[in-house]
C-alpha cells in the first residue's frame, strides 16, 4: 500500500514537471513570435521613413530646378517715306489700296522676330485728308494694314512729319490703329496725357523689354495747345523720367529716337549728346532713324560700370521716291537679347545690320525692297533711280562700296552684312 502511494506520488511529480516544461515552451514561442512582429514593425517603420526622406529629397530637387534662359529677338527697318510714287503704287483698279508688295521680300525676317518694329515716317491720316507727299506728308491707312499683315507689332510714329496734317491727322491715325489693329503697339503719339506717361513693355515668359520713341522736332509746327502731349519729343527731363520708370518695369530698355542730320553718314553732335544721356541712364539698345541714309552701328561700354549699350545711329530709308542713290540704301537691324534663368541677369547676345535696297519703280505693286545679299546687277539696272540726274551709275557694286564706306572693317561683303556676336 505504501509502495503504491509512493508510485502515484512519483507519477504526479512527473506529470507536473511535464506540464511545467510545456508551459515554458509555449511561453517561449509566444515571446519569439512577439519579437518577430516587433522587428517587422520596426523594419517597416524604417522603410517608411526612408521612403519619406527620398520623397522629400526629390521634391526639394524639383523645386530648385533652374528655369531656362529666355531670348527675345528684335528686328527693325528704316523709314516708310510715302512719296506720291509710293502711295500710288498701292492704288488698285477698284479704287482701294493695298501695299503688301512693299514687304514681300523680307516677310520671313519680320515674322521670325518676337518684336518687329517699323518707323512709319508719314502720318496715316487717310484719304479724307487728301493724300500727299513731300513736304507735308499724309498716307493712306492701308499702309498700316500692310505693316500688320507683314508681321510688324510695334509702329513708331514720333517723327518730324507727325504734325504735317495737324492734330486732326494724328487723331485720324490713332483712331485707325485703335479700331483696326488694337493689338498693335503704336508708340510716339498719344491720345491722352495718361498715354503720354505710360511705358510700353513687351513680355515674353517673364523677360520684359521696354520700348520708347521720341523725335527731335516736328518741322517747326508747334505742338497743339489743347494736346501738348500728342507727340513724344526728345527732352532730357522727359527721357530721364521715362527711362527711370522703364527700368523699374522692365529688364531691358530700348530707345528709338528720330534724330540726326539728313544725308550724313556719321552721327552728328546732337546724336552724340543724346547717346551719352542714354548711356548714363542705363539704356541697353538704341535704334535710330531720320537721316535717310545708313549710319554706323557700334557697342559702347561705360568705363565705370561696365554697362554695354548697342547703338544703331540710322537705319535710313526702307522705301521712298527720293532722287539720290545713297538714299536707296537703308538697313534692317536684328538684335538678340537674353535673360539668364540662373540669376536673372540680362545681356545682348548678338546683333546685325543688313543693308536694304529700295527698288524704286513706278506702277501698281512695283516698288519694293530687297536685302542687299539678294540684290543683283540686273535689278540695279532696272531701278528707276538711274533715270534721276546724276544716278546713272547706280549698281550692285556701288551699293557694296557705300556699305564699306559707312561700316568700314565691320562690313562683310561676302554676306552683305555687319554681324557681331557679343556672348557666344
Amino acid at each position: 500500500m505504501t509502495n503504491r502511494v509512493r508510485m502515484n506520488e512519483s507519477r504526479r511529480r512527473k506529470r507536473h514537471s511535464l506540464h511545467a516544461l510545456l508551459a515554458l515552451l509555449v511561453f517561449s514561442v509566444i515571446c519569439l513570435v512577439g519579437l518577430g512582429i516587433g522587428l517587422s514593425a520596426c523594419s517597416n517603420k524604417n522603410a517608411d521613413s526612408t521612403a519619406s526622406n527620398q520623397t522629400e529629397t526629390t521634391t526639394q530637387e524639383e523645386t530648385t530646378t533652374v528655369p531656362p534662359d529666355v531670348e527675345i529677338d528684335i528686328m527693325m527697318i528704316g523709314d516708310i517715306l510715302a512719296h506720291e510714287g509710293v502711295y500710288n503704287s498701292g492704288l488698285q483698279d477698284d479704287g482701294t489700296y493695298n501695299f503688301d508688295h512693299l514687304f514681300k521680300n523680307i516677310s520671313s525676317d519680320i515674322k521670325a522676330a518676337d518684336v518687329s518694329i517699323v518707323n512709319q515716317e508719314a502720318i496715316l491720316g487717310g484719304t479724307e485728308l487728301g493724300l500727299s507727299g513731300y513736304p507735308n506728308f499724309n498716307s493712306p491707312y492701308e499702309i498700316g494694314d500692310a505693316e500688320v499683315k507683314a508681321g510688324f507689332n510695334v509702329i513708331l510714329h514720333a517723327t518730324n512729319h507727325t504734325l504735317d496734317k495737324g492734330l486732326r491727322g494724328v487723331e485720324n491715325c490713332m483712331n485707325f490703329w485703335k479700331t483696326k489693329h488694337p493689338e498693335t503697339a503704336v508708340l510716339g503719339i498719344n491720345e491722352t496725357e495718361e498715354d503720354y506717361n505710360n511705358i510700353y513693355v513687351y513680355n515674353k515668359d517673364g523677360f520684359k523689354i521696354a520700348i520708347l520713341n521720341y523725335t527731335y522736332g516736328t518741322n517747326g509746327i508747334p505742338l497743339p495747345e489743347s494736346k501738348p502731349y500728342v507727340v513724344n519729343m526728345l527732352d532730357e527731363d522727359k527721357i530721364t523720367e521715362d527711362v527711370t520708370k522703364a527700368k523699374q518695369l522692365a529688364d531691358m530698355v530700348v530707345v528709338c529716337p528720330h534724330w540726326g542730320t539728313e544725308y550724313v553718314y556719321k552721327p552728328d553732335s546732337n546724336q552724340v549728346y543724346w547717346t551719352n544721356l542714354f548711356m548714363r541712364l542705363g539704356v541697353d539698345v538704341v535704334l535710330g532713324g531720320h537721316p535717310h541714309v545708313m549710319e554706323p552701328v557700334e557697342v559702347l561700354t561705360d568705363d565705370t560700370t561696365g554697362h554695354q549699350m548697342l547703338v544703331y545711329y540710322s537705319l535710313g530709308n526702307f522705301v521712298s521716291n527720293q532722287d539720290k542713290k545713297p538714299r536707296m540704301l537703308g538697313g534692317m537691324a536684328k538684335v538678340s537679347l537674353v535673360k539668364k534663368g540662373t540669376d536673372n541677369s540680362c545681356y545682348i547676345k548678338d546683333y546685325s545690320y543688313t543693308p536694304i535696297v529700295t527698288q524704286k519703280l513706278f506702277g501698281q505693286g512695283l516698288i519694293t525692297a530687297y536685302k542687299l545679299y539678294d540684290y543683283t546687277e540686273d535689278l540695279a539696272a532696272a531701278n528707276a533711280i538711274r533715270n534721276d540726274s546724276g544716278n546713272a551709275d547706280f549698281s550692285l557694286s556701288y551699293c557694296q562700296e557705300l556699305c564699306k564706306l559707312v561700316f568700314g572693317d565691320a562690313y562683310d561683303e561676302t554676306t552683305s552684312t555687319v554681324h557681331e556676336v557679343l556672348v557666344p
